[in-house]
């Protein structure tokens, strides 16, 4: 909706469309007033829901994976089913914030690792090599930004 809401829209009316003509209930979404607005209610109910998260749960829908509808396809069964997909893709989409979680906490450590002098000897080969200058060296270590200014003043004076 943020890219092209018009399309997005359009594709949205088409999925329901064809799920409402594929399940062929006697009592269903007739009118294109009704699919407005049951287009609009479901994204007012599930507004992260992506593309393919509506092709998917109108591809179940299809199947009748959210059980049968009775020969009635009206809004509520729409918002029912949509609520049992979002029910099914939560523990998934939980793992995978908890995954990605743990890899920014380890990538963190890693990046701590390596900006603090004391412990980059211990796990950087590199750095194990080469003996730290002086300006690196103690609590009376100059910053970047001094260490910067003295290299200019030297430049200067040549």
């Amino acid at each position: 909706m943020k890219v092209d809401e018009v399309v997005t829209r359009a594709a949205l009316v088409a999925m329901i469309t064809r799920t409402v003509k594929f399940i062929d209930a006697n009592k269903t979404l007739s009118t294109p007033e009704e699919i407005g607005l049951t287009v609009n209610e479901l994204i007012k109910a599930y507004p992260c829901f992506t593309i393919e998260d509506w092709r998917l749960c109108c591809y179940h829908m299809a199947k009748e994976v959210y059980g049968p509808y009775y020969e009635r396809l009206k809004l509520a069964q729409f918002v029912e089913c949509f609520g049992k997909y979002n029910q099914a893709k939560a523990p998934i989409v939980q793992t995978i914030r908890d995954l990605e979680r743990q890899d920014f906490e380890r990538e963190m450590k890693e990046a701590i690792r390596y900006l603090q002098p004391e412990y980059a000897t211990q796990t950087n080969p590199q750095a194990a090599r080469v003996s730290a200058p002086k300006w690196m060296r103690g609590e009376d270590r100059l910053t970047y930004t001094e260490r910067e200014e003295m290299e200019n003043r030297a430049k200067q004076k040549q």
